[in-house]
């Protein structure tokens, strides 16, 4: 809402810059910032057009005599279409500086003589789409004669001076002048002094023309009419165009211009209709049904039965509180008016509003709150500035559709609990003058005050907002400083926050990206990797069926990530998620948050190069990943992988479970093909680790040591084995078997095919035995290896190669 400096001193003395009331209303808590319009302008005058003949050497251009003050007239060539004769205008004479930079000089036009420009409203920083519509398209021109001279900033607000508050929903009460004022006043112990709407008496007939119906009462708690008679609708007068252009409001005529004039003058729209192009003369407020059309000038809308509107018979006039249609549009042809202010329900506003893409001025109101004690007063304010302005012959009594009475909030307190609250000692007295100066009354008794707060002010109910309203206009800044008192907080992580960053941290290390999606899933998606066998988790009221169910796991958001990019040509993914699943036991209410890394590897891990070739993802590369994860929770676990077939939507044949000293603590594996291929993405690897569980594992103690003095003895192994064997098996077997020297085991040769039998595969291992105080023997090896052998083929029946 932008305050005009000189429309406020209407109502209270301002003696201070627009940058000083900026800062000084921004520290009573509402933000606020100068505005200085046409600071750029300079050399623009009042210009009399005195003649007007045809340039010689153009169809389009006009050569023009101008009367600006000065002991003879100049000569001006103008392009505009609607420049004649005994016109006054906007002369930007020799020198002169428009906005954007536009520097006006002397100069020829086609031969012609050109001692300045006869200027557009926008072309001297009034935006078009503001501007008087018949003047669009061309030069502005005067209503009535100007003394030809006179700079014209002033006549048109061009360098109107403003203050630009910007309010927090809980203050609509300053979205009008007078609001605006009791705030502004305050700030600098000033009551505003408004003058009360009158209207002539003698005007004010009888008339039951219009009957009105609100069907809604719950939605529309006050409804008033006033029928205005012969009126004549004109243009509406210079000095209230010039405040609703720079209130970015554009003027049509004097009823339309009235109507909004009232809405920023009382911040209580008002909305006129032409009575005689009513199909019945009866208004009823209603709510729409499903397929109705709201007219408007440049389309239509299509309303539903949510829609609260305002008809005429089988005419809809307009959305309650937000917008008219063309059906009953007040024009120059006008003769007969009905006034109409109302209170809407804010909901119901902002939601037709937002659907039907329609809001406004009016609707911001009605949304955020309109005074509901000023509604009839502002009805006679628009009604007493049509007669001005419009003349009308006739004017109706207050036509009530629904009335409800506005009743002041009363809310009791304490000085000394108010100084309490704000470390202050103010007396009585000057708490008392403080909510006084915000047009409050107080009453006093002893200690105990109870103030009536007016009903512009509905943001107030409790003693905490007397509070706040103490503070703001004594000042924040004027408020004592002191330390906080009592124990502090140290801040920083959590031990198990710590834990997962350093797992993130491996990961970013490892090349991956990092990713975060939403944590709500389609019914599919949970269905899809419910590894866990959870109850689910459903929304109340959930906005789109994609985002029904809290997830239950990571990986269907790293899918959907996966499918984007592979979408868009990016085939070479590696990417992981660190976030919260909800698991819900079965009998539960509420689910449990728990902490999970998840990761997906999609398409070569290493590119084509000079001196390397391409290569895939595969199972192992991405373990290799996991391990390195599990390396750095430092527990006193063993970790092992279980080749599993339990999901649905992973490889049976390359998925594997993680367990920690035998519980499931993940997963790793490739995704399903037929999966792969009813979610768009090529081969992709994924994992999944419980952080929550890899947390509660007992952390080991690391010793160092020394490196080996002694050189150790390897021994190599080779086996056939069933394919059903799995390595982890047999190195576990090994490990078991190998003695207190054998230090380490490492598999480095499978082969399956040709030489080697059906349904056996070949298996080659490097053992490595090490005794750090000693020179090992060949006999302790011999005897270790032969252990290992012996107990091979007694448990998987191999055979030694």
């Amino acid at each position: 809402m932008k305050i005009s400096v000189n429309w406020l001193k209407e109502y209270i003395p301002v003696t201070h810059t627009v940058e000083e009331m900026a800062n000084k209303i921004s520290l009573t808590g509402i933000e606020s910032s100068p505005v200085e319009l046409g600071t750029e302008l300079t050399g623009l005058v009042v210009g009399h057009v005195t003649s007007v003949k045809p340039h010689p050497d153009s169809d389009h251009l006009k050569v023009c005599m101008v009367d600006i003050g000065e002991d003879e007239d100049v000569q001006i060539v103008c392009g505009a279409p609607n420049v004649a004769a005994d016109q006054y205008v906007i002369v930007a004479t020799h020198g002169a500086h428009l906005p954007d930079g536009v520097r006006i000089k002397r100069g020829k036009l086609r031969g012609q003589e050109s001692n300045g420009m006869i200027c557009g409203l926008d072309e001297v920083g009034v935006p078009a789409k503001y501007m008087p519509e018949e003047f669009e398209n061309g030069i502005y021109v005067f209503d009535e004669p100007q003394k030809p001279g006179t700079a014209v900033y002033d006549l048109l607000g061009l360098k109107d001076k403003m203050v630009d508050i910007d309010i927090t929903p809980n203050r609509a009460d300053t979205l009008g002048m007078r609001g605006a004022a009791w705030e502004i006043g305050a700030t600098y112990d000033e009551k505003p002094n408004f003058k009360k709407p009158e209207l002539n008496a003698d005007k004010i007939k009888d008339l039951n023309e219009v009957d009105v119906e609100v069907e809604e009462k719950s939605l529309v708690p006050d409804y008033l009419l006033r029928e205005l008679k012969d009126v004549k609708v004109g243009k509406s007068p210079l000095w209230m165009q010039r405040r609703l252009w720079n209130q970015g409001i554009r003027p049509v005529n004097s009823v339309i211009d009235a109507a909004n004039y009232v809405m920023i003058e009382y911040g209580q729209p008002i909305q006129a209709y032409d009575l005689d192009k009513l199909a019945e003369k009866k208004l009823v407020i209603k709510k729409a049904q499903d397929g109705d059309k709201l007219k408007l000038a440049d389309e239509d809308k299509v309303l539903n039965h949510n829609d609260l509107i305002i008809a005429s018979g089988e005419d809809i006039l307009g959305v309650a509180g937000i917008v008219n249609g063309t059906v009953a549009q007040v024009d120059e042809n006008s003769k007969n008016i009905l006034l109409e202010a109302g209170v809407f329900d804010g909901a119901s506003v902002r939601k037709t509003a937002q659907r039907h893409d329609l809001r406004d001025d009016a609707s911001n109101r009605f949304e955020k709150g309109v005074d509901n004690g000023i509604v009839s007063e502002a009805l006679v304010r628009a009604t007493q500035l049509v007669d001005e302005i419009s003349g009308a012959k006739e004017i109706s009594k207050e036509i009530v559709g629904n009335y409800t009475e506005a009743k002041p909030t009363v809310i009791e307190g304490s000085v000394s609990h108010i100084n309490h609250l704000m470390g202050l000692e103010l007396s009585t007295d000057e708490m008392v003058g403080i909510l006084d100066r915000l047009g409050f009354t107080v009453k006093v008794d002893g200690d105990k005050i109870t103030v009536t707060i007016p009903t512009r002010r509905w943001d107030m109910a409790i003693e905490a907002d007397l509070v706040e309203e103490v503070n703001r206009i004594y000042g924040y800044e004027n408020l004592p400083n002191t330390l906080p008192a009592g124990m502090e907080t140290r801040g920083g992580y959590s031990q198990k926050r710590e834990f997962s960053n350093k797992l993130r941290d491996v990961l970013l290390g490892e090349g991956m990206d990092e990713v975060i999606n939403f944590s709500l899933l389609s019914k599919k998606e949970v269905d899809d990797f419910n590894t866990l066998n959870t109850e689910y988790t459903k929304l109340l009221h959930p906005m789109t069926e994609d985002h029904e169910y809290l997830r239950n796991s990571l990986i269907p958001g790293l899918v959907r990530n996966i499918a984007y990019n592979q979408a868009r040509n990016n085939n070479d993914l590696s990417i992981f998620e660190q976030a919260r699943i909800f698991a819900r036991p079965k009998g539960q209410t509420r689910p449990n948050e728990i902490e999970y890394l998840s990761g997906a590897i999609s398409g070569n891990v290493i590119s084509d190069s000079w001196n390397t070739k391409s290569q895939k993802i595969d199972f192992y590369y991405l373990k290799g990943i996991v391990d390195e994860v599990l390396s750095f929770t430092n527990a006193d676990a063993k970790f092992e992988y279980e080749a599993t077939a339990d999901y649905a939507n992973m490889h049976p044949g390359q998925t594997a479970k993680i367990l920690a000293n035998g519980q499931v603590v993940g997963l790793i594996g490739k995704l399903h093909p037929k999966y792969q291929k009813d979610h768009n993405v090529d081969e992709t690897f994924v994992f999944e680790l419980n952080i929550d569980a890899l947390f509660e594992l007992n952390e080991k103690s690391i010793k160092s040591q020394s490196a080996p003095k002694y050189p150790s003895v390897s021994r190599d192994l080779a086996i056939l084995v069933k394919s059903d064997v799995e390595n982890a098996q047999i190195i576990s077997d090994i490990y078991e078997n190998g003695g207190k020297y054998l230090n380490n085991v490492t598999i480095f040769d499978v082969y399956e095919g040709k030489n080697i039998k059906t349904n056996y595969k070949s298996l080659a291992y490097h053992l490595e035995f090490l005794n750090p105080n000693d020179t090992l023997t060949d006999e302790e090896v011999e005897k270790a290896f032969s252990l290992v052998k012996d107990s091979l083929v007694e448990k998987f029946n191999v055979e030694i190669r």
